[in-house]
């Protein structure tokens, strides 16, 4: 266990941890110690969700499946229009940030000792989302994970959450539906 006094916190990171990871996890424990309300945020955005967090800082995606629409040339059509009478989809796909590998595209040569700590760090961070997922994925109707590189980032491993449940579109109605889950994430250190 390492104390920041800075902060007057305790941390269950161990030292060799990076300090990016270290300095996250004190924030959100800030967060939790002062009782600030987190607050979600969803914007619909060409037939996507985009959500926001409270410094509105992008947390993540939702894709709702929308099924099989035809004619094609008419699909950005039905899709808007199922989004304005916000209908019902059975499943969409949550996708969210679960790693910062911080390793790769770097023109510099790294310490070694950096490379094993980014590693264990992000091994031990990347289990936590898979106890997490085998501990409360049949609550929150998730019936699969994908891990996929970000595409805006290399270095970003996205976690895709399938999502099987009556899903109401429309931006309130999917705020609504992620809030407990995001919630819960936010709670646990993952998000």
């Amino acid at each position: 266990m390492v104390y920041c006094a800075h902060r007057n916190f305790s941390t269950r990171f161990c030292v060799h941890d990076t300090s990016i990871i270290r300095y996250k996890y004190l924030e959100k424990q800030r967060y939790r110690l002062f009782d600030k309300k987190v607050r979600w945020k969803v914007e619909y955005d060409d037939s996507l969700y985009k959500i926001y967090d409270w410094d509105r800082n992008l947390a993540g995606y939702f894709f709702p499946h929308y099924g099989d629409i035809k004619p094609k040339e008419k699909e950005d059509e039905v899709i808007e229009e199922l989004n304005k009478k916000h209908a019902t989809v059975p499943e969409a796909t949550l996708l969210l940030p679960m790693v910062k590998l911080g390793l790769l595209d770097n023109q510099e040569g790294m310490d070694i000792d950096f490379v094993i700590s980014s590693l264990e760090a992000n091994a031990e961070r990347s289990g936590a989302w898979k106890h997490w997922l085998q501990s409360n994925a049949r609550s929150f109707g998730i019936f699969g994970a994908e891990v996929h590189t970000a595409r805006e980032d290399r270095n970003m491993l996205s976690i895709g959450l399938g999502m099987s449940r009556s899903i109401t579109l429309g931006e309130k109605e999917v705020l609504d539906l992620l809030t407990p889950l995001l919630g819960r994430l936010h709670q646990d250190g993952l998000l």
